[in-house]
């Protein structure tokens, strides 16, 4: 039986050494290449080399948004005892600013995956003074790791904050869209404004490098590095020296209690470009990139001047007088009016059936410019739905509506921002779909001076009166000027776009240059000593009850003052204008009258001539 065994034995034996040899051939010969390959991936690693993001310029190269140096907290999971991990949670939670439950997951997370990779648990950048405290005291944190990168810094804050915006950590939607196009999950993405809206030229290209690593996965060496490219730098049309000079005039205003929010715009009418752009009360968009906290975000949420809005875009408000230009424009361009269109203003109503429709005063005779200049409320009620006394005929709503349209209004702009609001430029049409109800005459008279139902962004009144001033071209806004490589050569560069070319004739657009001149000569939009021919058209407009408190505790008073203006080489009333502006102030006026004091009015005075200086003067 004993040599059976044997031959059993040896057969079985002969049996594992064929497997074994046929194992063998498979995994040196048959696939080997496969599994050196395999080898060669466990041995040597690819990793991202994170590319520096572009900085943000004004139009002279003053630096709005730049990168500061910062630090990222990782932890090798292998280093760190596990008796030690609920405290060193704890510590590093302190300092960048996390719960200590969050960063322990993280841990505890990648400790099961891969325990000698780092896993990253700062969700920013930190100061270079904490990480100096944690580099120095590595037996208080074993395991961690400091790595430099950068921490996005927004010079001034909230001054350009609703204009560039703020970046943040990519969300897992926007990562499955553009993962192919080399974005990673710890990446930032612009979330507002700029940096949003030229993500594509802002955000570098990332770089490589191969490392080489032990069989515990450890980094040995770096084999090859492909250095990143870094984001280009955006060059906007802002002018600092301008943006300054109006947020201080709008930020005196407010503390001096003549109204309690504002918004203020300055463009160059002949191209589209934004000069400046304050909307305040704004906020500083270093809080979203540092980490807001919970409190301050519910505060900026809850706040009801909404900081967080860019209100030159993103709301809509009544225009008052400053849209008597469109009835203007309608009356002129369809033959009811002329420069010599005389109405009576002898009191300071008229009637239509039971209802009354006021003036600010009795004007007596007035002629096109004059009605335009004393902003007789009678005189465009006349050219919009005529006059129930004189007979005299009016444009009509439909054509009101028409022109509102060809001049931009109730359709965004298209400026190269987010958050556009289109406004309202409403007519029949328009207000039988919404409320199935005809319109009334007392809609048209108004819709002539900027009330009822029509309503407007800051910017499409400034656009609308830009066109006037430049002799007929709607532009396009834009905050876009260039964007620049590393070497300082423009790849980019942003060429004017117009919208349309008024159906307006070259007279009717010089007519209305000359009568908003006239607004400032007269006195009504007073500016002693004046030395720019600035010309312009102020406005008051009731939009809501004179009551309560805001939330900074400023009275509500329930009016809002308006001045849009531009500024031609000469006194001459020719569609010369480098400049136009509007000043937009909240609760700024307690009756509703056109003699109240608007402050838009001295507002714009000192812009320009602090801005302009006596380049431009009239002699």
């Amino acid at each position: 039986m004993r040599p059976r065994r044997f031959a059993v034995l040896a057969l079985a034996i002969v049996v594992v050494l064929v497997l074994l040899t046929v194992r063998l051939y498979d995994l040196q010969i048959v696939r080997g290449a496969y599994f050196r390959e395999l080898a060669e991936q466990n041995r040597v690693l690819r990793l991202p080399v994170v590319a520096e993001r572009g900085v943000i310029l004004d139009r002279n190269r003053h630096v709005l948004v730049r990168n500061q140096p910062g630090f990222a907290v990782s932890v090798i999971p292998v280093d760190v005892p596990t008796a030690r991990e609920a405290d060193l949670a704890e510590r590093l939670g302190r300092l960048v600013g996390r719960d200590p439950g969050p960063v322990r997951t993280a841990i505890q997370g990648q400790r099961l995956r891969n325990p000698f990779e780092p896993v990253r648990v700062s969700l920013k950048p930190i100061a270079r003074e904490t990480a100096l405290l944690i580099a120095e005291r590595s037996e208080t944190y074993p395991g961690v790791r400091i790595d430099p990168e950068s921490l996005r810094e927004y010079v001034d804050g909230s001054l350009y904050a609703p204009i560039v915006g703020y970046i943040g950590p990519i969300t897992e939607e926007e990562l499955a869209a553009r993962r192919e196009t080399g974005y990673l999950p710890d990446d930032d993405i612009g979330r507002t404004g700029v940096e949003r809206m030229y993500e594509r030229y802002l955000r570098g290209t990332y770089g490589a490098r191969e490392i080489e690593r032990d069989a515990a996965q450890r980094e040995i060496k770096t084999l090859a590095l492909v250095p990143p490219r870094a984001g280009g730098n955006v060059v906007l049309t802002l002018d600092d020296r301008l943006q300054k000079l109006l947020a201080a005039e709008l930020e005196r205003g407010v503390v001096a209690d003549q109204f309690s929010q504002a918004v203020g715009i300055a463009m160059d009418p002949q191209n589209g470009e934004i000069l400046a752009m304050v909307s305040t009360p704004s906020y500083d968009n270093n809080l979203f990139v540092r980490g807001i906290t919970a409190g301050e975000l519910q505060g900026l949420l809850g706040d009801d001047r909404h900081p967080l809005v860019n209100k030159a875009i993103g709301e809509i408000y009544p225009p008052g007088s400053t849209f008597k230009v469109v009835t203007g424009v309608a009356a002129l361009s369809e033959g009811v009016a002329t420069r010599n269109t005389v109405v009576n203003v002898d009191r300071n109503f008229i009637e239509v059936g039971p209802y009354k429709y006021f003036d600010w005063r009795a004007h007596g005779p007035l002629d096109f410019i004059g009605g335009f200049a004393n902003s007789s409320d009678i005189y465009f009620y006349t050219l919009a739905g005529g006059h129930p006394v004189t007979g005299q005929r009016g444009v009509g709503p439909e054509a009101i509506g028409r022109y509102g349209r060809m001049l931009g209004f109730g359709a965004p702009t298209g400026i190269d921002l987010p958050g556009e609001a289109a406004g309202i430029m409403p007519d029949p049409v328009w207000k039988e779909e919404l409320f199935d109800e005809p319109w009334t005459v007392g809609n048209t008279y108004q819709e002539a001076i900027g009330q009822g139902y029509v309503a407007v962004t800051p910017l499409q009144l400034l656009n609308a009166y830009a066109a006037i001033a430049n002799g007929g071209t709607l532009y396009r806004p834009h905050v876009l000027r260039e964007v620049l490589d590393d070497r300082g050569t423009a790849t980019v560069t942003k060429q004017p776009e117009v919208i349309r070319k008024l159906d307006v004739t070259p007279e009717n657009l010089q007519l209305l240059r000359e009568a908003s001149r006239r607004v400032v000569t007269i006195g009504h939009a007073a500016m002693p000593n004046a030395r720019l021919p600035i010309a312009g058209k102020t406005g008051t407009a009731e939009f809501g009850p004179a009551q309560g408190k805001d939330s900074a505790g400023r009275n509500l008073l329930g009016f809002h003052n308006w001045f849009v203006s531009f500024v031609p080489k000469a006194d001459d009333n020719a569609p010369t204008a480098q400049i136009a502006m509007v000043i937009f102030t909240f609760n700024s006026s307690k009756n509703l009258c056109e003699l109240c004091l608007n402050p838009a009015i001295g507002i714009s005075q000192r812009v320009y001539e602090a801005y302009l200086g006596a380049e431009t003067a009239t002699p």
